[in-house]
């Protein structure tokens, strides 16, 4: 009998051994080739934004129809959010990975075939082959909580999600693409350099492992709620009603103000090269505030007042840059933007985790899901307002954006009231940590079968 019961102590001791509580370098590797993957979908996005006058001309089309390219990405995204989660769910993620790249690989290279056919012919193909690609995007966007969760130990968590959130294909495409293409006939390899960087950044994905041998914490074995019970969960859930407000107004102030940022300082009279300078400063900002952001609530679990502290200094610091119209300096001009994209940003990868948190066990894909896809109809919706604000050639000075910031700034003070209420519903961690607790007990007291039987018996 004591012989039987050492066998079991011995089992659940090896049960519990199987869960790694840390993270491999196999998951770093992983993370590389997903951040690649989406560094080369949101590339293919950006291809002509920033050349789109020559896009224009090669297509034979006006600024409008360029601006497509971009806005179709926007409305498929919309429509795929819906659904992503059920697919993650269903048929897991390395199917998913495999989808978005074949996605991604299939829609590059019919933009690039597009080229060899007459102008008039042109922008249609290139349009399909844009939503071909585009239907990659959120299954790798929707997918990053999740990929984190499955690879990542609990103080690896919100780094690895803030990786995945970095906008670095906007930062190539807004380097790279005006000097791949300077001329209308220069544009075909652009495609073909795109096409090309698809290809090699999706392949991997045949050969990289679905999920890790050894869990990297208890709660990434966890049976995730099934999708109708994570819907019921989430709407149930206060803390994930607020986050969906925060997080949809905050992207959209980041993603719209990308947009018309142009608009926004050239009534001032700086050039273009100025502009494009304070763009990239906001958003390589943006990408410091998060990965700063990340490895403080990995270290601390304080996601809910990180979130308390950027959702109204995105207010303050959107306010900031309406009052560049006043100063009107180019120095003021980069200050206000380094300040807004550090703290708009931060809060995208911050609310992803904390949705995860507050939601578990709901499965981190149908989380992020809802939230990227609220995300992406604000945003469509806050540019296209932001445009129609744009006054007229007779204004003083002319097609200046202060009423479009004006409303920018109401909308950051929509955004930051919900995340004044916000509270850190660590469900996950709390899992993880009990669970670490437990084992460390466990690891100190020496094993007595007979203790053990007697515990059991109680």
């Amino acid at each position: 009998m004591k012989e039987k019961n050492t066998e079991i102590i011995l089992e659940e001791v090896n049960c519990e051994e199987k869960v790694g509580n840390k993270t491999s370098l196999l998951a770093w590797i992983e993370l590389i080739f997903v951040i690649l993957l989406n560094m080369s979908v949101n590339l293919r996005w950006l291809t002509f934004s920033p050349v789109a006058s020559i896009a224009a001309e090669y297509m034979d089309v006006n600024i409008s129809a360029i601006t497509w390219l971009a806005n179709c990405a926007t409305l498929i995204f919309i429509a795929l959010s819906t659904i992503t989660g059920w697919v993650f769910q269903k048929y897991g993620m390395k199917a998913c990975f495999l989808f978005a790249a074949g996605a991604s690989i299939l829609g590059s290279w019919i933009r690039y075939f597009g080229t060899f056919a007459p102008i008039h012919q042109r922008y249609a193909i290139i349009m399909f082959g844009q939503c071909i690609a585009s239907i990659a995007e959120p299954f790798i966007m929707n997918i990053g909580t999740h990929f984190a969760a499955v690879w990542f130990a609990t103080n690896h968590r919100v780094t690895a999600n803030t990786l995945l959130s970095l906008p670095l294909g906007m930062i190539v495409a807004t380097l790279s693409m005006p000097k791949l293409v300077q001329t209308p006939s220069q544009m075909p390899r652009a495609l073909l350099i795109t096409a090309c960087i698809s290809t090699a950044f999706g392949i991997p994905f045949l050969i990289l492992p679905s999920k890790p041998k050894i869990p990297p914490t208890k709660s990434a074995k966890v049976t995730r709620s099934s999708f109708r019970q994570s819907i019921k969960t989430m709407l149930k859930n206060r803390n994930y009603l607020l986050l969906i407000f925060v997080f949809s107004i905050n992207f959209a102030m980041f993603a719209s103000i990308v947009a018309i940022t142009s608009s926004i300082f050239t009534p001032q009279g700086f050039n273009d090269v100025q502009v494009g300078l304070a763009s990239f400063v906001r958003i390589i900002s943006g990408i410091g505030g998060a990965i700063i952001a990340g490895r403080i609530t990995d270290w601390t679990g304080q996601h809910a007042l990180i979130l308390k502290i950027a959702a109204p200094m995105t207010a303050v610091t959107t306010v900031i840059l309406y009052l560049q119209d006043l100063v009107n300096t180019y120095a003021f001009m980069m200050v206000s933007c380094f300040l807004n994209g550090f703290f708009v940003f931060l809060i995208i990868p911050v609310s992803l985790e904390l949705a995860a948190e507050c939601t578990f066990p709901v499965s981190e894909s149908v989380s992020t899901s809802v939230l990227w896809g609220a995300s992406q109809i604000s945003s469509f919706c806050t540019t296209l307002i932001m445009d129609a604000l744009r006054a007229g050639p007779d204004a003083s000075p002319p097609h200046h954006m202060k009423h479009a910031l004006i409303y920018a700034i109401v909308l950051s003070c929509l955004g930051a009231i919900p995340a004044l209420f916000l509270s850190s519903d660590l469900k996950r961690i709390h899992r993880d940590r009990t669970t670490e607790d437990q084992a460390t007990i466990s690891d100190i007291q020496e094993i007595d079968p007979s203790t053990h039987s007697q515990e059991k018996n109680v």
